[in-house]
């Protein structure tokens, strides 16, 4: 799980920059910016290619495993894979990773903890706290090179990141939409494979979302998102951690959790892409999408 480091830069396509080519010429002085733009062009016109041919979501793997029975760290798996986020930025987790639930619900608040409280008939346990495991993009600094001192410093050893690293981010979202509203999940508006010629051009027409959608230059979030969090993140699981707390207690009791249910992990909610006629090459094991 990657962390935001304060060395990597922010990411230029998050600016949604117009698409400009560096104009090569003998003579013209090159700086760090022209590289920059240079690989800004080229990582820009992949990802507005691949956001509007499939669009965004899982591709490949990433399948979210609750813990064993019996594991005390309650340790939730996340497979590798692939995703695409909404700026169309390819998503790549390259080995298997852990969240350990019970050092999570330790560090969480119980304010915190209360407002993502759900109950029967909503979850199939009693009482419990549900969450959602999204992905996001990040850059990962690797490894320190020479450089001149930028900004209002002075120094003749400044360093800077010698390479950027394309990382990820795993988090862990609580929902803390109570009822009677109901837990929102990503909802697919492209018409279906055997849709009408004039529902298909509609939708082609009407799909055009390249600018910023709000003010601070942000993505405007979909209805799966949480305010406060990444918007262009993919959702990859919907995870319900059973734990105790009766109905009629006194306001602010802290909810503990159930040893005795096991914690669910729901695959099925999330955006995936499955183009038709993919060529896997190999048997697809037969899995359950809620476990257990």
């Amino acid at each position: 799980m990657s962390l935001a480091d304060p060395l990597a830069p922010a990411d230029p396509l998050e600016l949604q920059a117009p698409p400009e080519r560096v104009n090569y010429a003998i003579g013209v002085l090159l700086d760090a910016q022209d590289f920059l733009d240079e690989q800004t062009y080229h990582r820009g016109r992949l990802a507005k290619a691949l956001k509007h041919l499939v669009g965004f979501g899982t591709l490949a793997g990433l399948r979210v495993v609750p813990p064993a029975d019996g594991d005390a760290e309650l340790e939730l798996q996340v497979a590798p894979g692939l995703a695409i986020d909404r700026y169309g930025r390819l998503v790549e987790i390259g080995a298997p990773q852990c969240i350990r639930l019970a050092r999570w619900f330790a560090a969480q608040t119980t304010q915190a903890l209360l407002a993502a409280i759900q109950r029967t008939p909503r979850v199939k346990v009693d009482v419990a706290v549900v969450v959602d495991v999204f992905l996001s993009a990040d850059a990962c600094p690797v490894g320190k090179t020479p450089a001149f001192a930028t900004g209002p410093y002075d120094a003749l050893d400044a360093v800077t990141p010698a390479r950027l690293a394309d990382a990820f981010q795993l988090q862990l979202v609580p929902r803390d939409e109570g009822p009677p509203a109901a837990i929102p999940a990503p909802q697919n508006f492209w018409p279906a494979p055997g849709a009408a010629h004039d529902a298909l051009l509609e939708a082609v027409l009407e799909s055009w979302e390249d600018a910023p959608a709000t003010a601070d230059e942000t993505l405007a979030p979909l209805q799966e998102h949480v305010d406060d969090y990444d918007p262009s993140a993919v959702l990859l699981a919907r995870v319900t951690i059973p734990v105790t707390l009766a109905a009629n207690a006194p306001a602010g009791t802290r909810p503990t959790l159930a040893t005795t249910s096991r914690v669910s992990a729901d695959n099925s909610l999330r955006p995936f892409i499955a183009l038709p006629g993919k060529w896997v090459g190999r048997a697809i094991p037969a899995r359950g999408l809620i476990e257990p």
